[in-house]
């Protein structure tokens, strides 16, 4: 029904009354909109709450890995400035023994073992660190005729040369296999061997 037609079926009534009551909202159609908008908000925040926790699982969930790293087992020959940096499978299988300024490295089992049965054998040698009274180059040590063993030179000093020196016989029992196996595997790994030189010039 229009503005017209309503003041001619209730009579003459005021255009601002018959406006007014054109203009009256719809309240059920606002109800509606506002509960469709809470809704979205509702839904909106229900995204949001489930992206963060999401998220925030994700985070606690990946495992974080930190590398320590591992001790690496030497021998610190501190009377000639001198580090050996050992394979890390060596630990607990080697010792030392010092002459001077010459070493032994040696597998301590095997010492053992050889040493209590036939000849008093001292076997197990690894290698020895042998000091040469004169400062020599490689080339040097090789013209002056020492190189009669399998060696690798290490340093020289402004009067000494250092030379790893390899045993000529067989350091273990032949009788036991299980100990030749594990000699010839740290015999093996002589070759990455590091070594490092503190204070060379400190003689």
């Amino acid at each position: 029904m229009n503005k017209k037609q309503l003041s001619e079926h209730i009579g003459n009534i005021d255009d601002r009354l018959v406006e007014q009551a054109e203009n009256i909202p719809n309240y059920r159609q606002l109800h509606h909109r506002q509960t469709i908008r809470r809704f979205l908000t509702a839904a909106a925040a229900f995204v949001l709450m489930a992206c963060s926790f999401s998220a925030g699982a994700f985070a606690f969930a990946r495992e974080t890995v930190v590398e320590v790293p591992v001790e690496q087992e030497m021998i610190k020959l501190e009377e000639i400035n001198l580090t050996l940096i050992l394979p890390d499978d060596w630990k607990g299988k080697y010792s030392v023994e010092a002459s001077g300024q010459n070493y032994i490295v040696y597998h301590t089992q095997v010492r053992e073992d050889v040493s209590a049965g036939i000849d008093a054998f001292d076997g197990g040698v690894l290698f020895y660190i042998v000091c040469y009274e004169e400062s020599m180059t490689p080339e040097q040590f090789i013209e002056k005729g020492y190189d009669f063993v399998q060696y690798r030179y290490l340093f020289s000093t402004s009067d000494k040369t250092y030379i790893l020196c390899y045993p000529s016989d067989v350091q273990w029992n032949p009788e036991n296999s299980e100990q030749e196996t594990e000699y010839l595997g740290m015999e093996g790994e002589i070759k990455d061997i590091k070594f490092v030189v503190d204070n060379i010039l400190a003689d």
